[in-house]
This record gives C-alpha cells, structure tokens and sequence, in this order.
C-alpha cells in the first residue's frame, strides 16, 4: 500500500507483518540480562522474540545472548522508546513482560501503519564524499540512494533497505534505528553531479523517502 503525505515531500509504503502468538507459548523473563548470558531467561527472550520477524528474523533459541539477540534487543527498544542499549535492563525487563501478559505481539506492533516523517534534510561535500543528515518523527533505519543517472525504484518490493533498488547504489548508516541519522557516501568522482534520494524505515517496515532524484555536485 502506498500513500502520498499531503504537504511533505514524502513517500511512505506500508508492509505488513502476520504474528504467530498467544499468551500461553511464551513464560515470562525474570531478570535483567546482560550480552554474553546463557540460560533459562535467554530461551524465554528468544522465544518470545522469534514470532516477531521484525524484531529477531533468524528466530533462533539457542539460550545464549549473542550478537543476533543483542541486535534484537536494540530493535525493540527502539521500537517502544527505550534506549537503545542492547541489554535487557528494568525498562526492557517491564516491557517484554507487560506484552507476554497482555497475550504477545498480536495487536501491538503489526497495527503501527504510520512511515516516519523525514525533515530537516541537509548535505555536505567533499571532493569524493557526500554527507547526509536529517531528522525523523520516530525510530528508523536511515538509507541514501545514490547514481550517475536518475534512480529507478520498485515501490512493490520492500526489502532491507525499503524500497528495491533498480539502478544505482545504496548507503547506509551503522543499520540502527535511530531519529536523527548521518549517512556517508564515499569514493565519488571530483567535480561530479550525482542524484539522490533519502530513506527511512521504522521498526515496523513503514517507509517514508524524500528528495527523490534531487542531485548534488562534489568539489573539485
């Protein structure tokens, strides 16, 4: 589903997501859980996050807190306005518990149809680089679509980085989500006009892009 937001010049697309879950599947975390442990509370982490592709796409229950859980810690805190601090601290702790007390994921996250709002976009340049900067109304992944030539997207495939990229080439930031993002496109030609667009995609896969094929130059 595509939808025009009236005054901004941004474009959002919706994905929706079907989560398997009920309250009974999953037990309650009972402590705070720091990267690196291993037990009981990771499993119930693990498997309460594994119905939720959004939050933990490879689904794994292993018991242990690695660098795949700890990504999926950042992701929901980022999507409940916690900080994003890749432990499962009291706030996290609360959170996690209230939704498996409330019966899990459903009605939760797969009702968030609002893309982010992007503004206050501005640029720098070097010789070979291009910096990006701008602000969104909620936590999202920041992207830059970048090409010699006017930049050609499939609005119906939502992938990784939101729209499928047809021509031209793609940066990112650090992949977190964020509300203020900086996005570096390096190793450009000198004295070169390139056209660009920026992207954002929140933690429920709604996407909001703006400047589409506006163009910037690198110095000499």
């Amino acid at each position: 589903m595509t939808k025009i937001n009236k005054g901004l010049p941004l474009l959002a697309g919706l994905v929706s997501f079907v989560f398997v879950s009920s309250a009974y599947a999953y037990s309650p975390v009972t402590d705070q859980i720091n990267p690196g442990a291993r037990g009981g509370n990771v499993i119930n982490l693990q498997t309460f996050f594994r119905d939720n592709p959004e939050i933990y796409p490879s689904g794994l229950v292993t018991g242990y807190y690695g660098r795949l859980t700890k990504s999926a810690v950042i992701k929901f805190q980022a999507a409940y306005g916690i900080s994003q601090v890749g432990r499962v601290g009291p706030q996290t702790l609360l959170k996690i518990n209230d939704l498996i007390n409330s019966g899990g994921w459903s009605g939760n996250m797969s009702n968030d149809d609002s893309a982010p709002m992007i503004y206050s976009v501005s640029q720098s340049m070097g010789s070979n680089y291009a910096t990006f900067n701008w602000s969104t109304s909620e936590y999202a992944k920041a992207k830059v679509f970048y090409s010699l030539r006017p930049i050609t997207i499939n609005e119906g495939d939502i992938n990784s980085f939101g729209f499928a990229l047809v021509s031209g080439s793609v940066a990112s930031n650090d992949d977190q989500l964020r509300t203020t993002s900086q996005v570096s496109i390096n190793n450009l030609t000198p004295n070169t006009m390139y056209y660009y667009m920026v992207v954002s995609t929140d933690a429920a896969g709604n996407v909001s892009v703006a400047d589409v094929n506006h163009t910037f130059r690198t110095t000499n």
